[in-house]
């Protein structure tokens, strides 16, 4: 049985290495539901997917279903998708409008802010049934930076200020893209599960070490990878012609870490110089309009390849998306990819986004399939217990400061991100209730 005090999550980590058990007991699972998915700042959607008064999306937060609406007044609310009757789930469907949400089982309706409107056959209620009490029950707290709408089970705890306030460029080099400032996540998503568990996803969006090898199929014979953006004739330089050593620009890559367990990584070197086709030109050109052509230049220029902000959700940079991370048990968890439209582009550079996404990042795609089969065999791979560590090692001592970012970095090569998502796992993990 698990000893849930802190020095028996203590032992779990160390420096350069964590313990097999984090990925494979079910106990430590149960108590990461309640202590770091029932607690932190989880990314919920946007508030593009609910653009109109009655509209609503569904999803759960650790173990809890919950609803985000779009009220009357045009305010988002978080709101427990669980009727304060006998109990049962409010909202089945995934999205959708409705002036009210009715439970299907005794028809109790509840205005989109969570107010409880109408219960029927009322004359069995007591005298002194107070409506106002039977409300469905709110996230206790919630933020939204720049239509990013995250929520937090748990009423004593960070501030969203503090927890999302390192990452906020991360979100702003996304948003800035888009000619109108705005983002739209209303492309539709895809959805998939692997048998492996949720961390082994959040280490790997910042994990540039196993690029050269865990994607060595989506390179060709000179080491280049596929066009990857609209406007691109090749790709990046994945490994050199003769395949048995990465590329020497990767060395000019970073990874960075700014607390929270939160991060991200540069970006790959690409001929952004002889960018050019038909979208990418029209966009450019409406970009321009909207901010000038210094600033344009500035938004356009390669940053950042991945962004994570802990513990459940990713920015890709180059085939522009959000990632969700959904645990559903200890040697299971969902993933959403929702494509990103950004809003006055024109249309053609729209659709060649979510074209090259469904290449990249669907179920049956180049990149994130390689990825989905790593997760599993390490799944597979920690049943043994011949070694009960997980090296994490690379870098350990070779960090840095980068004083202009305010950051922590070091090669993107290395691990010191996973080494700051354990800091923070364990920071989580630690804290009794």
């Amino acid at each position: 049985m698990l000893d849930r005090t802190q020095d028996e999550i203590g032992r779990l980590i160390e420096p350069g290495r964590v313990h097999r058990r984090v990925y494979t007991d079910p106990e430590i699972f149960e108590l990461e539901m309640e202590r770091i998915f029932g607690r932190a700042w989880l990314f919920f959607g946007h508030a593009s997917q609910v653009p109109i008064p009655g509209d609503y999306i569904t999803t759960d937060l650790g173990r809890q279903p919950v609803i985000m609406t779009r009220h009357h007044d045009g305010s988002i609310h978080v709101l427990l998708n669980r009727c304060t009757h006998r109990g049962a789930k409010v909202v089945n469907e995934r999205k959708g409008n409705a002036p009210r949400l009715t439970c299907c089982y005794h028809g109790w309706s509840f205005d989109t802010d969570g107010r409880l409107m109408t219960v029927p056959v009322s004359e069995g209620c007591a005298a002194d049934f107070d409506k106002e009490a039977f409300g469905l029950a709110r996230a206790p707290r919630t933020g939204e930076y720049r239509g990013f709408v995250f929520a937090s089970l748990a009423a004593k705890g960070p501030s969203f200020e503090d927890h999302i306030g390192p990452m906020k460029g991360n979100i702003d080099d996304l948003v800035d893209r888009a000619p109108e400032g705005e983002l739209a996540l209303d492309a539709g998503m895809h959805r998939y599960a692997y048998a492996g568990n949720w961390k082994l996803q959040v280490e790997n969006v910042l994990d540039s070490y196993h690029v050269p090898f865990g994607h060595a199929s989506t390179v060709n014979k000179d080491g280049v990878q596929f066009a990857r953006r609209e406007g691109d004739r090749k790709g990046a330089k994945v490994v050199e012609a003769d395949q048995s050593k990465t590329a020497s620009s990767w060395k000019d890559r970073r990874s960075y870490i700014v607390g929270n367990g939160h991060g991200w990584t540069s970006n790959t070197s690409l001929d952004d110089g002889k960018r050019s086709s038909a979208a990418f030109d029209d966009y450019k050109r409406a970009l321009v309009e909207k901010v000038g052509a210094e600033r344009a230049e500035q938004i356009l220029t390669p940053r950042l390849h991945n962004s994570l902000i802990y513990p459940n959700m990713s920015i890709m940079g180059l085939n522009i998306h959000v990632r969700v991370i959904k645990p559903i048990a200890v040697d299971r968890t969902e993933v959403n990819i929702f494509p990103v439209r950004l809003v006055g582009a024109p249309a053609a550079m729209n659709t060649a986004n979510i074209r090259l996404l469904n290449v990249t990042h669907s179920a049956a795609s180049f990149v994130q399939t390689d990825d989905l089969e790593a997760f599993a065999r390490a799944q597979k791979g920690l049943r043994s217990t011949a070694s009960p560590w997980v090296d994490i090692s690379r870098g350990l001592g070779d960090e840095e400061p980068d004083r202009e970012l305010n950051a922590t970095r070091e090669l993107a090569t290395h691990e010191m991100v996973v080494r700051a998502q354990y800091k923070a796992w364990a920071g989580y993990m630690r804290e009794a209730a």
